[in-house]
């Protein structure tokens, strides 16, 4: 499991872990790591009331890289299998969510989300793309972090 929250284009929120539990499937997966963002998203909308930047008719948008798992919450899928039953409250808590506009589901393919290096092996461009979107290197001319990421991934 992994996620990356960004505020103005700049990351503040980075999570990776080992899920406790097994899964049937990866949209179940994918499902219950869904759950576990919404406490943080829940915090995230307090905090932006706080310093009054929250926008009460806009959804927060979720990147998801699992058309099963986006099936799901917008309930365009059969709920009652056998492998969803046994997560039936966390189901219903994202699908009212959804419902509400508190949160958009919006698909965006593995390759492209930001989060995936965080629990899956990739290549050095890939690598360096996601750092240097989340603003994590410090030059673009092959010094700095940027240099030393090239270096210890050729080796």
């Amino acid at each position: 499991m992994g996620y990356l929250r960004k505020l103005f284009d700049n990351l503040v929120v980075r999570k990776t872990r080992k899920k406790p539990t097994v899964s049937f499937s990866s949209a179940e997966a994918e499902y219950k790591s869904l759950t576990d963002l919404r406490s943080e998203l829940i915090w995230f909308k307090q905090f932006f009331k706080e310093i009054n930047i929250y926008e009460e008719n806009k959804a927060i948008i979720v990147h998801e890289d699992n058309q099963g798992c986006i099936d799901t919450a917008n309930r365009n899928c059969n709920t009652n299998t056998r492998r969803m039953k046994n997560i039936y409250i966390q189901l219903h808590f994202i699908q009212e969510m959804i419902e509400d506009k508190k949160k958009k589901l919006l698909y965006t393919p593995s390759a492209n989300m930001l989060a995936y290096f965080l629990t899956e092996p990739v290549c050095c461009p890939a690598l360096q793309m996601a750092m240097q979107s989340l603003r994590l290197l410090m030059n673009k001319d092959g010094g700095g972090v940027k240099g030393k990421i090239s270096q210890s991934m050729s080796q």
